[in-house]
């Protein structure tokens, strides 16, 4: 029997694999890092779709990281001994994966002017006596949601032999040292010896911080003494440290965050 003008045209299994695809895809939408690849041949009936972690370009929002401390001297404490810590930092990144290796070229700056002109800070410092990394500028990155935080330390002793500070509170000893309240000066080195200082997922609030589009993001960056450990190691002190992160976007209060 032919059929009738006007009547619903018959579902084919191409049509049917599509309108599939279609409703797993939006049944996908939402997801962190997800995307949805749908290749399709109408003619040839060919449709095939897949999904992958992947970041998708949603432009760029700002953020502006500053440094500060939990520190809290208390009388009689072993650690008041410990006055200042100076650190020179060349850098401060950020990554959307939480298990991003070293070489990842998803590493993101935040803080670009500190790669030619590196800062030393006192990382003791009370607050109003900090001497820069409170007042860094807004800096533009991809919008996404990012998982580790490093900081990179200056060496030491540059390979050129030259300071790049005008003036080093650490004088002969490098440029990251540490100072106790008996007029002691003892360099400071990381542990493992290495040149930055990660902070993972399980130390940023929530497990991440969100950049949002064309949205200006505080980011504050905190050192805690009392959980980082310090150890003498013959003429230098061994330094772990430990740093918090957290994110406060316009609107919110003080101490909430991206969740």
């Amino acid at each position: 029997m032919r059929r009738a003008r006007g009547s619903p045209a018959a579902i084919t299994p191409c049509h049917q694999a599509f309108f599939t695809i279609l409703l797993v895809s939006l049944g996908l939408i939402g997801c962190d890092n997800s995307c949805v690849i749908i290749v399709s041949n109408p003619g040839g009936g060919i449709i095939s779709g897949g999904t992958s972690n992947c970041s998708l370009n949603l432009g760029k929002g700002n953020v502006r990281p500053r440094i500060t401390s939990s520190f809290t001297p208390a009388a009689g404490n072993e650690r008041a001994r410990i006055q200042h810590i100076f650190v020179t930092i060349q850098g401060i990144e950020a990554n959307p994966n939480a298990t991003a290796d070293e070489q990842s070229p998803d590493w993101q700056e935040l803080a670009p002017k500190l790669v030619t002109r590196p800062m030393q800070v006192d990382l003791l410092a009370t607050s109003g006596h900090s001497d820069g990394l409170d007042t860094l500028e807004d800096v533009a990155v991809p919008a996404d949601a990012y998982r580790q935080v490093r900081l990179r330390l200056a060496p030491n002793q540059p390979s050129n032999g030259n300071s790049v500070l005008q003036e080093n509170s650490c004088g002969s000893l490098g440029l990251n040292c540490l100072m106790t309240s008996d007029g002691g000066v003892r360099a400071l080195v990381l542990d493992n010896g290495l040149s930055q200082i990660q902070v993972s997922s399980d130390h940023i609030t929530g497990g991440l911080f969100r950049i949002f589009p064309e949205t200006t993001v505080k980011l504050k960056i905190e050192f805690n003494p009392q959980s980082s450990l310090f150890i003498r190691a013959d003429e230098a002190v061994r330094f772990v440290p430990v740093f918090t992160v957290e994110s406060q976007t316009p609107g919110e209060p003080a101490d909430s965050t991206n969740q």
